[in-house]
């Protein structure tokens, strides 16, 4: 009877060591997984493409706002364009502005001196701008394409 009794506690706590070591394995599995994760999600860089599109389009709106951007678009003055746009923006943004009729027909291409990277994200924004003068009928798309440098 001894021996059945010390049998069945050595079975019992047997049994226990194993619970305890698969709840170990479990957990320290769980927590790799999770720090695996955060990682991860640490070297996602963030989609820049939408603030680009919006900060595009804010710059051409405030030239326009200011009364700056109709006569250098209509007058094709394009070292003063080029200053302008320079100015507006951060010295991280790459930028490449091309002018058109209501034709579609390009009229004219403006671009920072420097060539972006083909990685970089690009944010695109189109404004319109109608007529100057007599020629109020008519309208031109600034079609503006904007790259960040981040880092």
């Amino acid at each position: 009877m001894v021996r059945k009794l010390i049998k069945k506690t050595t079975l019992k706590t047997k049994k226990g060591q194993l619970f305890l070591l698969e709840v170990f394995i479990a957990l320290s599995v769980l927590i790799l997984l999770m720090i695996a994760l955060f990682q991860v999600e640490l070297i996602t860089q963030p989609n820049y493409q939408e603030n680009l599109s919006t900060l595009g389009y804010n710059t051409l709106d405030s030239l326009n706002e200011a009364g700056i951007l109709k006569p250098l678009i209509y007058n094709q003055q394009i070292t003063e364009l080029k200053e302008s746009i320079n100015g507006a923006l951060p010295e991280t943004v790459f930028w490449r502005l091309s002018v058109r009729d209501s034709a579609g027909t390009v009229l004219f291409d403006v671009y920072w001196d420097r060539t972006p990277p083909l990685d970089l994200t690009i944010g695109v924004t189109d404004y319109i701008l109608y007529g100057m003068a007599d020629g109020l009928d008519q309208y031109q798309v600034l079609h503006l394409e904007l790259w960040q440098l981040v880092g």
